[in-house]
């Protein structure tokens, strides 16, 4: 790049010196040819350097003259948007003085000849003005666009976001407000339609569930799109008394066939269609349809004659059964279209949104502002567009980033037809995303991994790269991750994948298995001298329920990591579960043998005695009748407080304040308490000060608060257990994974969305019906079944890849005895490995590689 390739910035941009500047243009004029940074794609798996590759590119457009109020970086965490600002910090900081530092920079940015003043320079420019530098959450960054366009998005005054918890209360409190505002046959109606004929005994619960499934999709949605599944017609009543005739009268043999007639007229002549919606004969006349092969009951053949009788009773059935998915469909938009009344009026009165209301609302708007009001409102011009963890975005987070990833990359023609545009720009735009859709583990929170792979068409020019060397893992757990992924073909889960018929659930499934296997790239590691081990294994078989054999699984690992924390008390060990309720059941296997063991992300309060006292003292004076708050505290030396009662509880509460009264009462606590249950006494307290400010009237919303909201240990332990989901980023010297003996599907969801085009909402919605009236359903509707059934299946297989790439060194599998095609993580494994070795028994070692005396190495 020649000097005139970095001008100087304007005036009221912060800059260095002029004669720094002019050191700079010097500097730097050989090193960038043409002053640009291509439009790059990078599709960056487990341990590759993500991160690494992002910093780079930050670096490139700093050292290029890049303002820092231009460049917006944006990730999925603040622990992760920490670690990118820590980085080029320190690079430049040890850069500046060190020779060895600054030849990693110039490696790293591709610059041959990149100066240590440089450096410096850019250093003390960016502490300058660090707090122009946008390297943020898209929560954070979304936050600040809608403070920025308060009237544009009608936004009340003074309004705050809102945590999980409070978003649940109001939830709560909304579908209370619905409940009151339905006159009790209203209600009785839309609960019958809801259920499809049944009222299910809690009503709350059954709306809550409808919103928790539905809501949040549908609101990005225009209002018809529950009306998208038509129902056909029912034939006509002279088809139905034909066809009930002709098939009691049909001749056939045996005892069976003619049996099943006779029953099936009967229902025709009562209209009790219904009855036949998973009725076998009903899916034999779909399989028939579809195959063009004959109608089949057991293993013999329906008389001839009676075809177009069956397909009059099949079509009665489609009509009537997908007459009451209607009905549900309705039913719940209705429910949806109350709820979402009567929360908007509830959070609109307490000045609050949640993270998704300023996505929505944002994502609805932001596309129509023209640039200069975007530079204008936003105290500068965004140039400089960095995406990280981009497989995890939902369409509404992209259809608010898609219009600054499109402005960054204009042609030149139309950034010169742009007044906005400063006459002395210093380097050209850039765009950037790193991802892994094979990472893409959240799913259930809105993130759609098949947005990534629409980035390449819709941005203009963008080159893609792929990283597959690893900078974490000995190639020894490597080649178990390889060997895993790369022949899931192996299990039977994949025997339908050949198949073409969207009525099949199954070949949906194969098919996800087998185009994940495909497309999975040959990891390589970077550290070939790092040992490694791979052990897979099933624990001891027991005889009971499932919760028993997965007890046996937690307390093998528990056996297991006692023995490696002993061996190696420095080593950094991981037990990764599936969800959060087995957390806790492994901490306590592993307390049971003195391992000092903590939770990622942290445990509610209530985990402490002395937490509990104390909420009891403050549900006291909520409820004085209830005799099991006086029997708790009459135990405990809150118990001796002088005058304690439910009001000395209550009018200390009104004189001082909530946060002073659980003081006082920690306070009473904290003198026999050991230095556990002081600090998470401590932390009540704190906790307490945080909730005052935005506090109810009623005690029980602060009490039910401790018990849901974790809070971390200030120091992690050794071990830590978590689920996969929290250990996405993390890394570790040794990885066990006791939960791989669960199902691969989840359960059926409540709704699902048809999504012709990524990023776009959905076009049409609906309540799931069960996988075995899929042949009821039209072309369009199965593939949109199939394919929300596709994507469980694919986040499955994301979630264990995820799991077994935190393993730096080590990875342990342990699964209980079952079948060896059990549909599980642990049966894709053992067929992927071509274990020799049955899992049908207990204490069996299936797999081994590497060496087991790696701790040693």
């Amino acid at each position: 790049m020649n000097a005139s390739a970095v001008t100087s910035t304007k005036t009221n941009r912060p800059r260095i010196g002029a004669s720094d500047e002019c050191d700079m243009k010097s500097d730097t004029g050989e090193l960038f040819r043409d002053g640009t940074l291509p439009p790059i794609l990078v599709r960056a798996s487990a341990g590759t350097g993500k991160t690494y590759r992002l910093t780079a590119r930050l670096l490139q457009i700093l050292i290029q003259g890049g303002a820092p109020e231009t460049i917006l970086a944006t990730t999925f965490t603040r622990k992760a948007a920490g670690e990118i600002l820590d980085r080029v910090l320190v690079t430049l900081a040890k850069a500046s003085t060190d020779a060895g530092e600054l030849a990693k920079l110039r490696q790293q940015v591709g610059i041959e000849t990149l100066p240590h003043s440089i450096c410096l320079q850019l250093l003390h420019r960016l502490v300058a003005n660090i707090h122009r530098l946008r390297i943020c959450t898209l929560d954070s960054l979304f936050t600040q666009l809608a403070r920025s366009f308060p009237f544009e998005l009608a936004l009340p005054p003074a309004w705050r976001l809102t945590d999980e918890i409070e978003e649940e209360w109001l939830k709560e409190r909304a579908v209370d407000a619905v409940i009151a505002h339905l006159d009790p046959g209203e209600l009785t109606t839309v609960l019958s339609m809801l259920g499809k004929g049944d009222i299910k005994r809690s009503i709350a619960r059954e709306l809550l569930n409808v919103v928790g499934n539905a809501y949040t999709v549908q609101r990005q949605c225009k209002p018809d799109v529950w009306s998208k599944l038509v129902a056909p017609k029912l034939p006509e009543q002279a088809a139905l008394t034909q066809a009930a005739g002709m098939l009691r009268t049909a001749q056939a043999k045996g005892k069976q066939i003619p049996q099943k007639l006779e029953s099936v007229a009967g229902i025709i002549e009562r209209g009790e269609f219904d009855l036949l919606s998973d009725d076998t004969l009903i899916h034999n006349i779909a399989k028939a349809r579809r195959t063009k092969q004959v109608v089949k009951f057991g293993q013999a053949k329906m008389p001839e004659g009676v075809d177009p009788y069956l397909d009059v009773l099949y079509d009665a059935v489609r009509s009537v059964t997908l007459a009451k998915l209607a009905s549900q469909n309705v039913a719940t938009s209705d429910i949806l279209s109350a709820y979402d009344y009567q929360i908007s009026q509830l959070k609109e009165s307490l000045r609050v949104l949640s993270f998704d209301d300023v996505a929505i609302r944002l994502a609805s708007t932001f596309s129509s502002l023209d640039r200069s009001t975007l530079s204008r409102r936003m105290d500068g011009a965004i140039d400089h567009v960095l995406l990280d963890e981009f497989q995890d975005t939902s369409p509404a987070q992209w259809q608010v980033l898609r219009p600054l990833a499109l402005r960054v990359t204009e042609t030149d023609e139309s950034t010169e037809s742009d007044a906005s545009v400063s006459e002395d720009e210093p380097v050209a735009k850039s765009f950037f995303c790193v991802g892994d859709t094979k990472q893409a583990i959240y799913g259930w929170r809105g993130g759609v991994a098949e947005i990534f792979e629409a980035v390449a068409d819709e941005i203009p020019n963008v080159r893609q790269s792929e990283q597959n060397a690893s900078f974490r893992s000995s190639q020894v757990v490597l080649n178990t991750v390889n060997d895993v992924f790369q022949n899931l073909h192996r299990h039977s889960l994949t025997d339908d994948a050949g198949l073409s018929d969207p009525a099949e659930k199954s070949m949906h499934e194969a098919k996800a298995i087998v185009r994940f296997s495909k497309s999975f790239p040959s990891h390589v590691s970077m550290r070939p001298d790092l040992s490694g081990y791979v052990r897979f294994e099933t624990s001891p078989k027991v005889e009971g329920d499932k919760q028993e054999r997965s007890r046996a699984c937690f307390q093998l690992a528990a056996q297991r990591i006692a023995e490696l924390n002993q061996r190696m008390p420095h080593a950094k060990i991981a037990v990764l579960t599936r969800v959060n309720a087995t957390v806790g059941r492994m901490i306590f296997e592993l307390e049971q043998l003195g391992v000092d063991v903590s939770q990622e992300g942290g445990n509610p309060l209530t985990d402490s005695p002395a937490v509990e006292l104390v909420l009891s003292a403050l549900m006291l004076a909520e409820h004085p009748g209830d005799r099991r708050w006086w029997f708790h505290l009459h135990q405990s030396p809150l118990g001796q407080i002088d005058g304690m009662s439910p009001t000395w509880v209550r009018e200390y509460i009104q004189e001082s304040g909530l946060a002073q009264c659980v003081q006082c009462l920690a306070g009473v606590l904290a003198p026999i308490c050991d230095a556990r249950d002081t600090l998470r006494l401590r932390q009540l307290t704190q906790l307490a000060l945080q909730y005052e400010p935005n506090a109810t009237s009623r005690l029980r919303d602060f009490v039910r608060m401790v018990g849901e909201k974790r809070v971390e240990r200030p120091q992690a332990a050794p071990v830590r257990v978590m689920t996969v989901h929290k250990s996405k980023g993390l890394e570790f010297d040794a990885v066990f994974l006791p939960e791989i003996d669960g199902s691969l599907a989840k359960q059926s969801p409540m709704c699902v969305a048809d999504v012709p085009h990524l990023g776009q909402p959905p076009v049409a919605m609906s309540r799931y019906i069960s996988n075995k009236s899929w042949h009821f359903l039209s072309g369009q509707w199965q593939r949109a079944f199939g394919g929300h059934v596709a994507g469980e299946i694919t986040e499955a297989l994301c979630l264990l890849y995820v799991a077994m790439t935190r393993a730096k060194q080590a990875l342990y599998l342990i699964t209980p005895p079952a079948k060896d095609d059990t549909k599980s993580p642990a049966g894709l494994i053992h067929q992927s490995l071509g274990c020799e070795t049955s899992m049908r028994e207990g204490d069996e070692l299936l797999y081994e590689s590497g060496d087991p005396e790696w701790t040693t190495k």
